[in-house]
């Protein structure tokens, strides 16, 4: 009995592999294009003794108030700067001074922010970022990467001569940040994408 019993087991599990052996599956990626709403853009600019060296060993007051001077010239209030002490350390100047973060929503003032700047290093950029507005409609972004996916299954399929079946499995590579940050050095900010792995079943 236990001999039959085995020999049922065995058959079983041999049909189910090639039951598996002959299942098509096709597993594509779908893709979606991320459009970024830009909230917000930063310049960060650095003051320090050791920049005023070049000038003639000119304190950070001395630094400071020039700065200052030049930025409300030219339309920039002080109180518009922030100040970030961490944010100078984090530069390891380790000589009296501070970093001032100015934000803007015209590129046009961010560019005329960064003429602040000179030649010599005594007002040095440190950094130039944007913020983006957090994404709103995700499942915009999903039905399109998900319609992107499945074009491309159903073009393998037809090209193996197979019909597109059901979807299987879904997975969410791309993590979304409600405001996401990035450095871009006024360059062209790369683009970003939502991706989707699918997997179909295939007839």
């Amino acid at each position: 009995m236990k001999k039959i019993l085995l020999a049922a087991i065995v058959s079983l599990t041999a049909l189910n592999s090639f039951a598996q052996a002959k299942e098509t599956t096709i597993e594509v990626r779908g893709v979606a294009k991320i459009d970024r709403e830009i909230a917000s853009y930063l310049i960060d600019f650095a003051l320090s003794v050791e920049y005023g060296e070049i000038e003639g060993g000119k304190s950070f007051e001395d630094l400071k108030n020039a700065f200052f001077t030049k930025a409300k010239a030219a339309g920039f209030e002080e109180s518009r700067f922030k100040e970030d002490k961490m944010g100078y350390q984090a530069l390891q100047l380790y000589r009296e001074g501070s970093l001032y973060t100015l934000e803007t929503h015209s590129p046009e003032e961010l560019l005329k922010a960064a003429k602040l700047a000179d030649g010599g290093g005594v007002i040095s950029i440190t950094g130039t970022r944007l913020t983006f507005k957090g994404q709103t409609d995700n499942q915009k972004l999903f039905d399109a990467a998900f319609r992107n996916g499945k074009e491309k299954a159903a073009a393998i399929a037809k090209a193996t001569n197979k019909k597109l079946g059901d979807v299987l499995m879904i997975t969410d590579y791309t993590p979304l940040d409600e405001a996401a940050e990035n450095y871009f050095h006024f360059k062209q900010v790369a683009d970003e994408y939502f991706y989707l792995a699918l997997k179909f079943a295939a007839e």
